[in-house]
């Protein structure tokens, strides 16, 4: 502390009275306050003394008392909170915890400092609002104690500096709490471990220390609720057909719509301190969330990260540079002004807590999702924020409406007034408003939360009633067969076709228009109110399922801006994708789920001209269905299911796939979405090829092309615009080869995802795959199966509280912020190696089992994956690529360095061309023949059976992880040798896949 600030504690002089020196540096303290430009002689402060803390504004006088009464705050020796300036490396308004007695304020910084902030992050605006406010602390009642609010706030900032034992200086009372509480709900430990652990702990302690220590997890969780932001309980009707929410609801006790009583009966005998409720909604208010974001210091500078992304590329990697995003700016620009205005996505979903069980429950959570964030924050389960909770056992269905209406309430308020919100980056207070883009469900969620129903012929939100989808006869299903040819261009020879779609059609017709928000918001601004929840009334509006399909006229058209949004509703990749799939692997590996089953058979001369698959009755009599071309027989299925049983894939790339193999039945069972999504995208081309015809695996292939551009974390514009042309062409080219059966409505909405990811961006910021995971983590924590919603809650709760805490660990505490990497080791694997993609620290995975020899096309992989991930190398391949640029081919400017860097590297390196040192002729050696293989899974040549004989159809996949030896280096590589080219350039009549020479070709991935 410098000389000139001791006077500030130095308040009594040695007989008890104030000292002269303290009044006089009080005058010194107001003359540098009130000197400053903008402030008013009259004007109130901050007030610095013990019990403020920085956090009221009073006028002279009374901050003049405080600080005779209380002293000046600890740490204060410089005026961080009244205009004095820091060192850049100090925040203003956190500096109260990082300012030491000593001169050098830049070098103070411990963890005891970091909870502190923690602290004032969490209250620290809003105490001073409330205290302000309500003018706690007037001039009247300079004695009065702090209320119960304030008061918590003090206790937490005090437990930040109270050290636990005397060997334990940068450990507190608030940093263990934080820390033992995180390990709890990281690895979901239950109350009782968790206050075995507290009370093996607490021996450790001396008697004075387990004082300070709550003794239980019950006193921990009270301790700490107040970082939390808490939750409200909402009662409502058990029909879900009202909610007992706002002032006049709550005297309620029967529901005003169905008369059904509020409460439980009890008996007689039964005594209750309060009445409990039939059915209830947990809320969560996102309001004090979204605060929270920008309170604290960890988290504001990243809500404003969406500004710098906004620049004019075709390259799409977030949700800012999306039309949808610009066309919502262009009408609203005055919410586009601040970058600080928040934008949301909903996502929700049903689960049942007891998994496969006989025992029925849905149970409905509601997040919300925040696009400010940097792509690597988004999505986050940190940022996807719990809002609401439904109560089962049952659905809402569209009832959900009811149960969203407090959401919908604080979205209108963040849109119409905003709410003050203090920014601890740029230290100021603003008017912070939100509005939400759109919603993310599966395929029934979409039609509760748009109110058009998924369900029957008009299912596809997007044709509406002019969808060109019919009722099978004999299947009893809706079929999208033969809804797509008008799609195509007028002069598309398919649109002529009348024997491989509907027998005797052409089409003539011109794709369905997308209508816009506006023309929606008509439509649905003349639809007929719904009474909610009563099951008792027919609520069914006039003409559903034959010219519309509206159930309701959805809540979200509430919000004022919900017409401006070009996507409202999101159709989700995952399920879509996942549906997808099954209809192809069922339908190929010919089980009971196939789409191709007997009615199908009996369909078919209804609608199609296939005369080889028709059903038939042999001289027995017995009906018999002949075998299809894009069905298996049993020892190619057994062929199949036998790769897959020993097929292994990189560590963390997919789950264990041949859990799923039934070698007994030849079947797939228990498939999860995303071994789906890694099937369709990665194993398709391989799987099928040499099991299936050309004509059949080329226009699958495609498929499983699509998807993988589709889900493409970096999404081009243009790119879509051509897969949304050709991905009609391609469901076209299915529907000459499977039946109407296979069609349903996941088939046709793939022709409508290319559009969603032209204008929405991404599908990894919409679709559900991080909502399922966070809803698996919901299910993992429920303790009293009796009280499922209450558990979810109250676990919700302290994982908010833990993981707000654990961003102020230390780098030694391992958090979701500071999660390891898999197979992460603390010391390299190699510490003497010279080049810089060896010193990557990590572990070889299993045990070493072998030596062998690389084969020519390995040694290639190899050396190319060294040189093109080596940072030594990087100067050498700028020039490579500036001298052969003029020869690459615009559609794949890779393809040069993988046919010539290496010869070309070795031919600057070794003959003295280019001036290196030792590494890159290291380098230019190349490794060694000789591998250690740690785990290798080769499936030799292995002629699957079929009636074709081609060269791809043995040797199906490769993948193996080895030591390549060179000079003492080492690296590890995966060789995966995928032919999954396709005919790009097929005539319009010809599928391109009538012979093997005009569809194959020699290409190899290596990831």
């Amino acid at each position: 502390m410098t000389d000139d600030r001791r006077w500030m504690y130095r308040r009594r002089g040695p007989r008890g009275d104030y000292d002269d020196e303290f009044f006089n540096g009080l005058q010194q303290f107001f003359d540098f306050v009130y000197s400053r430009p903008g402030v008013h002689p009259n004007a109130e402060i901050r007030c610095p003394c013990s019990k403020c803390g920085n956090l009221p504004h009073h006028n002279r006088a009374l901050v003049t008392d405080h600080l005779l009464r209380y002293g000046f705050m600890d740490a204060y020796s410089v005026w961080w909170a009244h205009g004095e300036t820091l060192s850049n490396n100090v925040d203003p308004w956190f500096a109260a915890s990082d300012v030491a007695s000593s001169s050098n304020i830049e070098e103070h910084v411990n963890a005891a400092d970091d909870f502190h902030h923690m602290v004032y992050d969490a209250f620290c605006p809003s105490e001073y609002d409330r205290h302000r406010n309500e003018t706690e602390f007037a001039s009247e009642n300079v004695g009065d104690a702090p209320n119960r609010h304030a008061q918590s706030f003090y206790d937490l900032l005090r437990a930040s500096t109270i050290p636990l034992g005397p060997a334990s200086n940068d450990q507190t009372l608030l940093g263990w709490l934080s820390y033992m509480l995180h390990t709890k709900a990281k690895n979901n430990i239950s109350g009782v471990g968790y206050n075995e652990i507290i009370h093996g702990c607490r021996k450790l302690l001396s008697p004075e220390d387990q004082q300070k220590v709550p003794s239980n997890f019950y006193e921990a969780k009270k301790f700490m609720k107040n970082l939390g932001l808490g939750y409200v309980k909402i009662d409502a009707c058990v029909n879900n057909c009202f909610l007992y929410y706002g002032d006049e609801a709550k005297s309620l006790i029967a529901c005003p719509v169905c008369g059904e009583p509020r409460y439980k009966r009890c008996n007689s005998a039964q005594t209750r301190k309060k009445d409990r409720s039939r059915n209830s909604l947990w809320y969560l208010p996102i309001i004090p969330r979204l605060q929270r974001l920008y309170m604290s210091r960890k988290t504001a500078e990243h809500m404003t990260w969406h500004l710098k992304c906004r620049v004019d590329s075709e390259i799409l990697i977030h949700p800012a540079q999306s039309t949808a995003w610009k066309h919502f700016d262009a009408v609203h620009p005055l919410f586009a002004a601040d970058p600080r205005n928040v934008r949301l996505g909903l996502a929700t979903d049903g689960f049942n807590p007891w998994g496969h069980s006989s025992r029925s429950y849905s149970c409905w959570p509601v997040f919300i999702v925040i696009y400010n964030l940097p792509p690597e924050m988004c999505m986050r389960p940190e940022f996807t924020f719990l809002t609401l909770v439904i109560s089962g056992p049952k659905s809402p269905r569209k009832n959900i409406d009811v149960f969203l209406r407090p959401l919908i309430d604080d979205l209108k308020q963040l849109w119409s007034s905003g709410i003050k919100t203090f920014d601890s980056f740029r230290k100021q207070n603003f008017t912070m408003r939100a509005m939400l883009m759109w919603t993310i469900t599966d395929f029934p969620g979409y039609g509760m939360v748009s109110g058009w129903s998924t369900h029957g012929r008009l299912s596809c939100p997007y044709c509406m009633e002019m969808t060109r989808a019919f009722y099978l006869q004999n299947g009893r299903k809706i079929s999208f067969f033969d809804c797509h040819r008008q799609f195509l261009p007028a002069s598309h020879s398919y649109r002529m076709d009348t024997t491989q779609f509907l027998k005797g059609h052409c089409e003539f017709g011109r794709p369905p228009p997308r209508l816009d928000g506006h023309s929606v918001r008509l439509r649905v601004a003349a639809l007929p109110d719904v009474l909610f929840g009563n099951p008792s009334v027919n609520q069914t509006i006039f003409g559903f399922g034959e010219t519309h399909n509206w159930v309701k006229r959805s809540i979200f058209w509430e919000l004022p801006y919900w017409e401006d949004n070009l996507i409202r509703h999101n159709l989700d990749v995952m399920h879509c994708q996942k549906n997808f799939f099954d209809n192809i692997i069922h339908t190929v590996m010919d089980d009971s789920s196939s789409k191709d089953n007997v009615k199908s058979r009996m369909d078919l001369p209804l609608y199609c001209d296939r005369e080889e698959l028709q059903l038939y009755y042999d001289r027995s009599g017995s009906l018999c269905k002949p075998n299809a071309s894009y069905a298996l027989n049993t020892d190619k299925k057994r062929c199949l299911c036998t790769w897959l049983k020993h097929v292994r894939f990189p560590n963390g790339f997919a789950s264990n796939i041949a859990r799923c193999v039934n070698l007994a039945e030849l079947r797939l069972v228990g498939l999860k979405s995303h071994d789906c999504h890694i099937f369709m995208q990665r194993l398709i081309p391989i799987t099928f090829r040499g099991l299936l015809p050309d004509s059949i695996w080329g226009p699958l292939t495609e498929v499983s092309n699509f998807f993988r551009a589709l889900c493409s974390p970096n999404v081009n514009i243009k790119d879509m615009a051509v897969w949304e042309t050709k991905i009609v062409e391609i469901i076209c080219k299915l529907e000459r080869i499977f039946p109407p059966s296979f069609f349903d409505c996941m088939e046709h909405l793939a022709i409508h995802l290319p559009f969603e990811a032209r204008i929405g961006g991404p599908v990894q910021f919409r679709w559900m795959y991080p909502i399922e995971r966070q809803m698996h983590k919901l299910k993992q924590t429920i303790g009293n199966k009796n009280h499922v919603e209450a558990s979810i809650v109250e676990a919700y709760i302290l994982n908010e509280i833990t993981e707000f805490c654990s961003r102020y660990f230390g780098a030694d505490v391992e958090t979701s912020w500071s999660k390891p990497p898999r197979n992460f080791s603390a010391v390299p694997l190699y510490r003497n190696t010279e080049f810089s993609i060896f010193a990557c620290p990590g572990h070889p995975m299993g045990s070493h089992s072998q030596t062998r020899c690389l084969t020519a096309q390995e040694m290639k992989a190899a050396e190319l994956y060294v040189l093109l991930n080596c940072r030594e190398v990087d100067a050498l391949l700028d020039i490579f690529d500036r001298e052969v640029g003029v020869y690459m081919t615009p559609s794949d400017p890779h393809k040069a360095r993988t046919r010539s860097f290496v010869t070309w590297f070795k031919d600057r390196v070794l003959n003295g061309h280019h001036e290196g040192n030792g590494v890159l002729q290291y380098l230019a050696l190349g490794p060694s023949w000789t591998v250690n293989v740690y785990r290798e899974e080769i499936f030799q040549d292995e002629e699957p059976p079929s009636t074709q004989s081609n060269e791809h159809s043995s040797n199906l996949a490769s993948t193996e992880c080895m030591d390549l030896h060179a000079e003492g280096a080492t690296v590890v590589d995966l060789n995966e040798n995928v032919n999954d080219d396709v005919d790009e350039n097929a005539s319009e009549g010809n599928d391109g896949y009538e012979t093997r020479s005009d569809a194959s070709g020699d290409s190899s991935e290596t990831e």
